[in-house]
């Protein structure tokens, strides 16, 4: 058996949940400290799916990377998710820009994955630079991303020259487009970027990979679960068969052919 708290306390020793953003909402955000389950299920996001696979599996810890409570609540309805969690007695705790930030967190875990060369840990703001250990075309890296990611597509926009310094920031980290060009970036992998913020790449010659949100960040949950089930071997830590990406590509062949 392993309590909420014992997974709070372990979290915050590596990636306090004070260094998180000041829009954020991290920590024990629904339930008790002292629930104790045998169980322990990790996910991206609380959704009712997984919620239901908890609840069969008698897990009655969810840890999640994005705030099942992100904006404050102003009813709780029989049909929202947090009802749904507090009637099947689910604590959930959350860990999000504290765990993009850390070190071996989301960010550095994502540049790792790709190929990335960390040197030291630069992780600040939520972004992270680093190089590749050998230079590569952009549609090189679009095919790298795509093969260690597990990525169904890719959003990539080129450059002039091939590509060796890159900046990584997970989830809908398109701002740091900005201080990759002052990272001196030659590309940049995201999970969400807006509009003005490609045509900025664009004038500044930095390639953009846009590799979509869940797949930016779905490779720091097995990490993680590993991390809890070394620390604490009297539980068991597993990932969510139901927290999966449901984002679809249509490409559309443009020659008429």
């Amino acid at each position: 058996m392993i309590t909420a708290r014992e997974i709070y306390d372990y979290i915050n020793s590596f990636a306090p949940f004070d260094s998180a953003m000041s829009f954020d909402n991290v920590g024990l955000l629904i339930g008790s400290p002292d629930t104790s389950s045998e169980k322990v299920m990790l996910a991206l996001d609380v959704t009712s799916e997984v919620i239901d696979e908890a609840a069969k599996k008698n897990a009655y810890i969810i840890l999640t990377h994005h705030p099942v409570i992100f904006n404050p609540l102003k009813k709780l309805t029989s049909d929202s998710l947090q009802y749904k969690l507090a009637k099947n007695d689910i604590t959930v705790i959350s860990a999000h820009t504290n765990l993009d930030i850390c070190v071996g967190g989301v960010n550095d875990t994502l540049a790792e994955t790709i190929g990335l060369v960390l040197s030291e840990h630069t992780n600040e703001d939520c972004f992270v630079t680093a190089e590749l250990p050998e230079s590569l075309e952009s549609q090189e890296l679009a095919y790298r991303i795509c093969k260690r990611l597990d990525c169904k597509g890719v959003r990539f926009t080129g450059r002039t020259g091939i590509i060796k310094r890159v900046t990584v920031a997970c989830g809908a980290g398109g701002g740091s487009i900005f201080a990759a060009e002052k990272a001196g970036a030659d590309a940049f992998v995201t999970g969400e970027i807006k509009h003005h913020e490609l045509i900025f790449a664009k004038e500044k010659n930095i390639a953009v990979f846009d590799i979509g949100h869940f797949r930016s960040e779905d490779v720091i949950i097995d990490k993680l679960a590993k991390m809890l089930s070394d620390k604490f071997p009297e539980a068991v830590f597993e990932k969510a068969e139901n927290d999966k990406e449901y984002t679809e590509y249509y490409v559309h062949d443009m020659t008429g052919k």
